[in-house]
């Protein structure tokens, strides 16, 4: 998302936020970051997709990095016993 802020019309991402998904944002890089990061609907594809036909070229690298859903949670840590 850092690519696209300041590279993308922030007027075009609210657009296409709400053509596209029905999400309506306020006016602000916060708010259409935070909707993207908690939508269940916008896909890395879609995003990078959008960034393409604006003329941004996506950081493969930046996919590396994929949020953990939310409600999901990881292994939990062996409990250490206490060898007294």
């Amino acid at each position: 998302m850092s690519q696209a802020k300041g590279r993308i019309d922030l007027e075009e991402f609210v657009e296409w936020l709400w053509e596209d998904f029905g999400i309506r944002v306020r006016r602000s890089w916060d708010d259409v970051i935070k909707a993207v990061v908690d939508s269940d609907e916008v896909l890395p594809q879609d995003l990078a997709a959008f960034m393409i036909s604006m003329g941004v070229e996506p950081d493969e690298g930046a996919w590396d990095v994929v949020p953990v859903a939310r409600g999901v949670r990881g292994p939990r840590e062996p409990e250490e016993s206490g060898s007294n």
